[in-house]
């Protein structure tokens, strides 16, 4: 065997690693592509993302599933007729699409902050003539106009699975109004309201608290321990907001919490 032939056996490890990280990096870019397709499935027609092929609530839209059908059967023994549920956190619009179907004449409130998947929830609702109402905006505890980081799918699979970040870059952002629930002034009776908004569900309840307080309705939150360095908080946080409302934890699914009132 040759000094050069030698050579040439040492570097195909190293020859792999770069066509590996090549091919991760094309992955990525690919998957990151805003580029979606209108599905017809036996729950409904939705427009998708044609690339991102790790988000499963996509997945399990394209195969004809409800992602999360738990939080849909939870609801249906709280959602009344007549009334308004709000779905912060809504993604392709699945959930408020399935809400909508419970009761007679029900009105979603449905809440998006990332801007592809908005307009992604806005065209899933109307294709389903979905009675709903659709906001592009940052739900939370705070009324401002907040520069945003671009969603990447570099880190989750899944739009879904990705935290909104506030940033200060001066190129790669989205401008959005953050608003507090309290401040739309809901006149119409709220009979569930469904929070998921990767880690920042305590900020939502606590820009809710006079509308949950005013309508004693249902909350259902997500509490993830991977976003307590994120954001800054303890579940005792979670506990004690629910203790200042007068609410009990009435059911722990998974991540899913429901509380009502304890009167």
């Amino acid at each position: 065997m040759n000094n050069l032939t030698k050579k040439l056996i040492l570097k195909i490890p190293i020859l792999g690693n770069i066509i590996k990280n090549i091919y991760n990096k094309l992955s990525e870019l690919v998957e990151n592509l805003t580029i979606c397709k209108l599905y017809e499935t036996k729950n409904g027609k939705y427009y998708l993302p044609v690339f991102a092929y790790r988000d499963m609530i996509a997945i399990e839209i394209k195969n004809n599933r409800i992602y999360q059908s738990e939080i849909l059967d939870l609801a249906k023994h709280y959602v009344e007729e007549n009334t308004v549920v709000l779905d912060v956190g809504s993604n392709f619009g699945q959930l408020t699409i399935e809400l909508s179907k419970l009761k007679k004449n029900v009105l979603i409130y449905s809440f998006e902050a990332q801007e592809f998947i908005f307009k992604l929830l806005k065209k899933n609702v109307n294709i389903n003539n979905c009675n709903a109402k659709c906001f592009y905006n940052l739900v939370g505890n705070e009324s401002k106009t907040v520069k945003i980081k671009l969603t990447s799918l570099d880190r989750f699979g899944a739009y879904g699975s990705n935290n909104i970040i506030i940033t200060d870059d001066d190129k790669k952002f989205n401008l959005i109004k953050a608003i507090k629930i309290d401040d739309l002034k809901i006149k119409e009776k709220i009979s569930f309201i469904k929070i998921d908004v990767q880690g920042k569900d305590l900020e939502v309840l606590k820009g809710a608290k006079q509308t949950i307080l005013k309508n004693k309705v249902p909350v259902l939150f997500e509490y993830e321990k991977l976003f307590e360095n994120t954001y800054g908080y303890k579940f005792k946080d979670f506990e004690n907001f629910i203790d200042e409302i007068n609410y009990k934890i009435h059911l722990k699914s998974g991540n899913d919490y429901l509380i009502l009132p304890k009167i």
